[in-house]
């Protein structure tokens, strides 16, 4: 077929759709076509838990299904991470958004608890040290539905928050109400609502491994767009996919009382039109031109993510990242990125501060900082080695915060540094660092660092030069004590006419220090010399004492 031919073609096949409009147009009555039916989303994810360990996957799970919601056509409010406060103003946020809306959906992943028939969804910052806690540091999921059932629509309420829970056991001991898992939600009372939990009711659901998705939102996400489907079949395909890769330990539980179906994905059908209707053909011919060559492959920016990073993977280099990291700020493998950085920046960091600014990594924002909890794993996984350590310990102090004496590893007054610097940042606060929390502490210390280097080498020349001078000093106070004594010996010497001897006891050649030639007189010893001088001195002395007495 030619290229002319499949032209023509595709020409006839868009003239029943272009039809359709004419039609619809040229009515009597004038009706205008129907908008499409809003639908709106709430979307949660919950992972790091301060007061008990952090989850793994929520975050994870919850943006994955946001992103399939929205390529569905819902306006999403979306959350993560969530302290009570935020959980309230989004639930607030999605409520004020149903208005009018056609369907409302609501999907939770994080740490769930029951206690007697009412379900609690747990913000991080949740501390539960008795069942009174419940009513003012988690969000009632009757709060939500409250919130759905107020107008008539079809409503879905999905939770991934079957997790095995800690806060269970701590609220165990002083309330027999408290079970595993959460309660059944019953859906008879009211019409056009579908309630569904990863898993049985009064039992806990995997929460997948790490980097990965929870084996419940992974079904889930395999299913949600599948088109023409039905929301009960689309359930039912993620009951059986999730029982199967459990080994038959989860089986997701629903319970639903909408009447009819509703399908996430419907397709548009277009009523049948006349292809060989010449005047539809002339239409779509004047509306629709042909196009002049065959359209490229077009590549969703999800492709483009993937095929930038491959790209970096490749390279290995600081500048592949960070290039990764400008165009994928938020990419599906950022985090990845931002390790494998800080990781080479560690291993060769700037000699000064000027290549410090210029290896930091460009995109850290606060926005960025708080979409990421610092757990004991992104600490391990940035393998710091002692001197790294030690670096970020200096660096603290240099920002203000005190972690105490250098370590080679974390202790406790290191952690409360972290934690404090966390906190000034507004970023969540659980003592441990991410690679992007320590390009940012880098960045911010920067200046404040390079000037405490200078000023410990300063002090550390300061220390030297005073310890030489000492050392001089000492040895300056020994050479004086000997030269004094040369000093006097030369002296002697001069005054006697005699050369001078070095402080070695060798007798001096040649010319002396007072210009005689001779030999050398010895100090204290005794010599030819000094003998007949004592000669000379007894005959005189015996003359004169003659004289007198002779008188």
């Amino acid at each position: 077929m030619s290229f002319a031919t499949r032209i023509a073609a595709f020409r006839v096949r868009l003239a029943a759709a272009f039809a359709l409009v004419v039609c619809g147009s040229a009515l009597a009555s004038g009706a205008e076509a129907a908008l499409p039916e809003r639908r709106v989303a709430l979307v949660i994810g919950n992972s790091a838990y301060t007061a008990v360990p952090p989850l793994a996957n929520p975050m994870r799970d919850a943006k994955g299904v946001s992103a399939a919601l929205k390529r569905l056509g819902f306006e999403v409010v979306e959350g993560y991470d969530l302290k009570m406060d935020d959980m309230t103003n989004v639930v607030r946020q999605f409520a004020q958004k149903l208005d009018g809306a056609k369907a409302g959906l609501v999907y939770y992943a994080g740490h769930g608890i029951a206690v007697g028939d009412e379900n609690y969804l747990i913000p991080v910052d949740a501390s539960l040290r008795s069942e009174a806690d419940l009513d003012f540091r988690a969000v009632n999921v009757q709060l939500v539905l409250r919130q759905m059932q107020r107008d008539e629509r079809v409503n879905i309420v999905i939770l991934d928050a079957c997790r095995d829970n800690p806060f269970a056991a701590q609220l165990a001991a002083k309330s027999r109400a408290v079970t595993r898992g959460l309660t059944p939600i019953e859906t008879q009372s009211a019409s056009g609502i579908l309630i569904a939990f990863a898993t049985d009711p009064r039992a806990t659901a995997l929460d997948g491994e790490r980097d990965g998705h929870s084996p419940f939102t992974d079904a889930l996400l395999k299913h949600i767009e599948t088109p023409e489907v039905s929301i009960t079949t689309v359930m039912d395909r993620v009951r059986a996919d999730v029982w199967e890769a459990t080994g038959k330990k989860q089986k997701p539980w629903t319970n639903s009382s909408i009447i009819g179906e509703f399908k996430l994905n419907p397709t548009v059908k277009l009523a049948s039109a006349d292809p060989t209707d010449a005047s539809a053909a002339k239409a779509i011919n004047a509306a629709v031109p042909a196009p002049a060559m065959p359209s490229a492959p077009v590549f969703d920016r999800s492709q483009i993510d993937i095929k930038t990073w491959e790209a970096a993977e490749r390279g290995n280099s600081a500048a592949d990242y960070r290039a990764y990291l400008d165009a994928f700020p938020s990419g599906q493998f950022a985090t990845f990125a931002r390790n494998r950085l800080a990781s080479l920046e560690a291993a060769t960091p700037p000699a000064n501060a000027a290549g410090a600014v210029a290896a930091a990594t460009p995109g850290v924002t606060d926005e960025a900082l708080k979409a990421e909890t610092g757990t004991a794993q992104t600490e391990t996984a940035m393998k710091l080695d002692a001197k790294a350590r030690r670096e970020l310990q200096t660096r603290l102090r240099a920002s203000g915060f005190q972690p105490g004496k250098l370590a080679a590893s974390f202790g406790p007054s290191q952690r409360k540094a972290i934690l404090e610097w966390q906190k000034s940042r507004g970023i969540p606060e659980t003592g441990f660092l991410t690679a992007l929390q320590a390009t940012a502490l880098r960045e911010q210390s920067e200046p404040a660092y390079q000037r405490l280097l200078a000023d410990e080498a300063k002090a550390a020349a300061e220390k030297k030069s005073r310890a030489a001078d000492r050392g001089r000093a000492g040895k300056t106070r020994g050479g004086v004590a000997d030269a004094g004594e040369e000093m006097y010996q030369r002296d002697l010497a001069r005054e006697r006419g005699v050369a001078y001897q070095g402080p070695a006891g060798q007798r001096a050649v040649g010319t002396t220090s007072s210009g005689y030639q001779g030999r050398v007189r010895q100090r204290g010893g005794a010599s030819s010399d000094s003998a007949g001088a004592a000669a000379i001195g007894s005959i005189i002395g015996g003359a004169i004492m003659g004289g007198i007495l002779g008188r």
